[in-house]
């Protein structure tokens, strides 16, 4: 049986927390910016749409936001860290084996849950996420971190998954087809200074990528390249060379209860909620009553 990693991703984390105090934002085009306000870190779809760039310099949107009245917002990182923490104490509760990757992504194994239908249960991650911290997410499921990365991209360009994709639910034949579709720019840790390499090689889509020659892989770039060609067909190259410990879901539901006791809500009900409960000292809560806009909102409505 494979193994079944999920990966969940906020969508537009920055962003999607600067909604969640202020839910007049939820349909316009924004952007958070960095430090010094200089460039854009953060985009709404609606942003992504016009055209917007990630990092790209405030001063150059300028004619775009007064043309599109896009709202820009000085990031605050004390509350991206608040909200981060919040979500990532709800996944706790779905897995026993979590790993955080970022500020806004997370990795649980799921293998062993067998009672469970792994698309009904990012589902339930999904709601339960959106319903207690208001944020985001899709949910991308596959036999290793790879492909359950490129699970999470399917499900987040795709509608038609409803922010969930499993891939080990799919037959060979459509997860290829999927494969074809993406971009070989799109896999984990390719990006833009492999691509143009690989495209070279004839290899263009993550399909070709999966299907290419491993050795000659290895000796033309590196053994990192190769363990993600594995990792496309579905072997694990981080539990490749030790034994991975599984728990099923009725051995997790009764660590949790004896830990914890039953999973609560982390109770947002208002823009100035209660901090959730954590294990060690109660968090606050540092949220903006007054949203700091940069000055070129003052030319939105233009």
């Amino acid at each position: 049986m494979p193994r079944s990693i999920a990966l969940i991703d906020v969508n537009n984390f920055y962003v999607s927390c600067e909604r969640v105090f202020n839910p007049s934002l939820e349909g316009k085009p924004m952007v958070v910016l960095s430090n010094n306000d200089g460039c854009a870190i953060a985009r709404s779809n609606e942003a992504k749409a016009l055209g917007v760039k990630m990092g790209e310099p405030w001063f150059k949107l300028k004619y775009l936001a007064r043309r599109h009245g896009i709202i820009a917002y000085s990031s605050n990182y004390a509350l991206y860290a608040d909200m981060s923490n919040r979500v990532m104490e709800i996944l706790r509760g779905f897995s026993p084996q979590q790993e955080v990757y970022s500020i806004d992504e997370c990795f649980l194994d799921l293998t062993g849950f067998a009672r469970h239908d792994l698309t009904d249960y990012g589902l339930e991650i999904r709601s339960r996420i959106k319903q207690w911290v208001g944020l985001p997410v899709c949910v991308g499921i596959g036999a290793s971190k790879t492909l359950a990365k490129l699970a999470n991209h399917i499900a987040k360009k795709n509608p038609e998954f409803n922010g969930v994709c499993d891939s080990n639910a799919m037959t060979e034949q459509e997860w290829n087809a999927w494969l074809a579709r993406i971009e070989v720019g799109e896999v984990w840790g390719i990006g833009r200074k492999l691509a143009p390499q690989l495209n070279a090689m004839g290899i263009q889509s993550v399909l070709d990528l999966k299907r290419a020659d491993t050795s000659t892989i290895r000796s033309r770039f590196s053994v990192v390249l190769e363990k993600t060609i594995r990792e496309l067909n579905g072997t694990s190259a981080s539990t490749s060379k030790k034994r991975h410990l599984q728990t099923t879901d009725r051995e997790f539901q009764k660590l949790r209860h004896a830990d914890h006791g039953p999973a609560k809500p982390c109770g947002i009900r208002h823009p100035l909620h209660e901090p959730c409960r954590r294990e060690a000292a109660p968090t606050t809560v540092l949220c903006r009553l007054r949203p700091r806009l940069h000055p070129y909102q003052s030319v939105q409505t233009g």
